[in-house]
């Protein structure tokens, strides 16, 4: 199993001495100048979501599973209704959408077709989940791969919009701290850190 990668910033902080002047005789930093830069470092550090994705593989079932870090408002989730041919009530599919950092989409599918019932309340226990904190916590299933014959774009936040540019994962669960949902019950792995159900 492969180990989760981990990337560590090292902030490095200097010292500097100013030379005393007729605009600061004491000779001692402008502090107005330094928090008006740390605030303006901090803003921007906050202002770039967060995603991460650690990859898997099961060789027991030759499968890849995927934990994704990421902003709870780069998250978009819908049920399609499906015109299929045969009448009956299995025809909606529960999406999932996730912006990557690259400003890319992945699109992520309940493994089966849903009836609208069960399709609805599967957005309501995600919804959950993505309100309780800023960033969640996904696992997701299949081959990451990317798949540029895709056409589709989809809008985050009314801002524009962004390309879907990779071969759709299946959903496994979802976590914030407090709360977790999971249709992982179908299977006999899980990803690491979550649960099975």
């Amino acid at each position: 199993m492969a180990k989760k990668s981990k990337k560590t910033i090292i902030v490095h902080t200097h010292s500097r001495r100013v030379k005393p002047s007729s605009k600061n005789p004491s000779g001692v930093p402008n502090l107005k100048n330094n928090l008006f830069f740390i605030l303006f470092l901090s803003l921007g550090c906050a202002m770039k979501a967060p995603f991460e994705i650690s990859s898997y593989h099961i060789e027991k079932s030759q499968e890849d599973l995927h934990v994704v870090t990421v902003s709870s408002n780069h998250i978009k989730q819908e049920c399609l209704f499906l015109n299929a041919e045969e009448e009956n009530r299995w025809r909606h599919q529960y999406v999932m959408y996730v912006l990557n950092s690259q400003k890319e989409v992945i699109e992520v599918l309940h493994s089966v077709n849903q009836d609208k019932s069960g399709c609805l309340s599967q957005v309501k226990e995600v919804s959950k989940v993505l309100k309780q904190t800023s960033v969640v916590n996904l696992c997701l299933r299949g081959q990451l791969k990317k798949d540029l014959t895709n056409s589709a774009v989809h809008e985050f936040n009314k801002l524009e919009k962004y390309p879907v540019r990779y071969s759709f994962l299946t959903f496994d669960s979802i976590c914030a701290s407090n709360e977790c949902y999971s249709v992982n019950d179908v299977w006999t792995e899980t990803c690491p850190g979550f649960k099975k159900h």
